[in-house]
């Protein structure tokens, strides 16, 4: 029998996928910037969406699923316990939903939130932001539950270790993992005592997602709809047009510095609250962008609600923008933390060697010592160095708003 094709698509750390079989598609957790992406994929490949599932109710990004519901005719499904405007169908543990000659089974897998659902089709199990590439989802909001989250990891233990695992999230930049290979790393699947489990996420205490009422409102409500989207290409010709048309990038200082868009006006978005009244007062319409598309709809969202009212998100961000060979200013902006890495680990290496060869080979350590922390950092994608140059005053300042607030993992 044929196999469902899956595609993966990426916004930022935001994880979505498309399962189809048989000219017949599902979408699982539509991001709120890839219309366009979809669009394309489904129109290339054939394919009639016949379903839209949420695997949760998000709280760090808005979900396409209302807009794709009205373009596509697509049935909404969640679990039934999600409070959701949007929903059509409602999910239990073990449904089977239908696409094309597959199925897809429906596991309950309460923990992050209590509505989240994984999905398993076929040895692929996405598992939304239960469980994460070397991590879980966090359980400190939502109706979320450390007992629930080590209850489902039991769960999902009895799979075979062959089954792919494919995330909502990651922020390492990693696309998938095995069930085996997380059972032998991954600290939380590791953990055998509930107890213990329990008291060490409780004691966990991270940063919530920016705006995180919000945007759990409009998501509940399927207010997301209001979010107009422009490309990158009619953006610029709309602000070269219009004068009163001004692209709002809500990206850090040292991105902004990096590579911005001329006459982009920069607001950071973790201080943007503040400039709301300035921005209302300046009668403009702003085009909001950011990197890749996460950051720009919360920020566009905070516009609207103040009542700023023509206010649009451009589709993709910078990094779209510069995919389309769109014209940016370049400059340094700072120097990024790994630069700062590579400078003084570079440093150290030959200060270690001349002392050694001037004054006592015992130096020679020095230079051992940094080549082995590089090594460690290599395998483990852990730098001792970088974190302790991220709690410089300068670095703290550059690198506060890189990520717009909190995340959906544990570590």
């Amino acid at each position: 029998m044929e196999k469902a094709a899956s595609k993966q698509f990426v916004a930022g750390s935001c994880y979505s996928y498309v399962i189809s079989s048989k000219g017949e598609a599902i979408v699982i957790d539509p991001h709120i910037s890839l219309l366009g992406d979809y669009r394309v994929y489904l129109r290339k490949n054939k394919l009639q969406l016949k379903h839209i599932i949420d695997t949760h109710t998000h709280a760090d990004h808005f979900s396409l699923a209302v807009v794709l519901k009205k373009e596509f005719g697509a049935k909404v499904l969640m679990h039934e316990k999600a409070i959701s405007e949007v929903a059509d169908v409602r999910l239990k543990d073990n449904d089977e939903i239908s696409v094309g000659v597959v199925k897809v089974r429906v596991i309950y897998a309460p923990g992050h939130t209590d509505d989240t659902v994984n999905l398993y089709c076929e040895g692929r199990l996405f598992t939304a932001d239960m469980l994460l590439i070397g991590s879980v989802g966090r359980t400190d909001f939502q109706n979320g539950s450390p007992e629930s989250m080590f209850d489902t990891l039991q769960k999902i233990k009895a799979l075979p270790d062959s089954t792919v695992i494919f995330p909502g999230h990651d922020y390492h930049e990693k696309k998938s993992s095995t069930l085996g290979a997380e059972k032998k790393t991954n600290p939380f699947m590791l953990a055998l005592d509930k107890e213990v489990f329990t008291r060490d996420m409780r004691l966990k205490k991270i940063p919530k997602p920016f705006n995180i009422d919000n945007i759990v409102r409009v998501n509940q409500k399927g207010q997301a709809v209001s979010l107009l989207m422009i490309s990158p290409a009619d953006a610029m010709a709309a602000a070269a047009k219009d004068l009163n048309i001004k692209l709002l990038d809500v990206r850090s200082v040292l991105e902004f510095g990096q590579s911005h868009i001329k006459d982009s006006l920069n607001v950071p978005i973790d201080i943007l609250s503040l400039k709301l009244n300035e921005l209302a007062q300046s009668n403009q319409s702003y085009i909001v962008l950011c990197r890749t598309g996460n950051r720009s709809p919360m920020a566009a969202d905070m516009l609207i609600q103040s009542g700023i009212r023509n206010v649009r998100v451009m589709e993709g961000g910078l990094t779209r923008w510069q995919k389309e060979r769109l014209p940016v200013i370049k400059g340094e902006g700072g120097i990024s933390l790994e630069r700062q890495v590579r400078i003084i680990a570079g440093s150290l290496v030959l200060l270690g060697i001349l002392l050694a060869w001037l004054v006592s080979g015992a130096f020679i350590f020095l230079s051992i010592f940094v080549s082995c922390g590089l090594i460690f950092a290599g395998l483990t994608d852990a730098c001792l160095m970088g974190m302790l140059l991220m709690k410089l005053p300068f670095n703290k300042k550059l690198y506060k708003t890189k990520s717009g607030g909190g995340t959906c993992a544990m570590g």
